[in-house]
């Protein structure tokens, strides 16, 4: 599946990301989890560590929005997309 990702105040992916604050991303599966699973793996540790938190999930204090619309915390790492979905990566606050 083939995904474009867009990031919002988030200066540690900017630099892994070559200073890329969008891009276009290909990986195996259907949901959110599969999307940061497949993030983490391409890009490495600094990926984990910016996104992920202990046990894996998107860290709490990331906000993750599918086509402009926010998902729930709890829900949302079992979210389906879709191909040609645009994930929005943004600091809260």
């Amino acid at each position: 599946m083939k995904v474009h990702l867009k990031i919002e105040g988030l200066p540690q992916l900017y630099k892994i990301f070559n200073k890329k604050k969008a891009l276009d991303f290909e990986f195996a599966g259907q949901t959110i989890k599969d999307f940061a699973v497949g993030l983490a793996r391409k890009y490495g540790r600094g990926v984990d560590q910016v996104l992920l938190d202990q046990t894996g999930a998107i860290d709490m204090g990331l906000k993750v929005a599918v086509n402009f619309s926010p998902l729930s915390y709890d829900t949302r790492m079992d979210t389906p997309l879709h191909d040609g979905d645009t994930i929005h990566l943004m600091t809260v606050g």
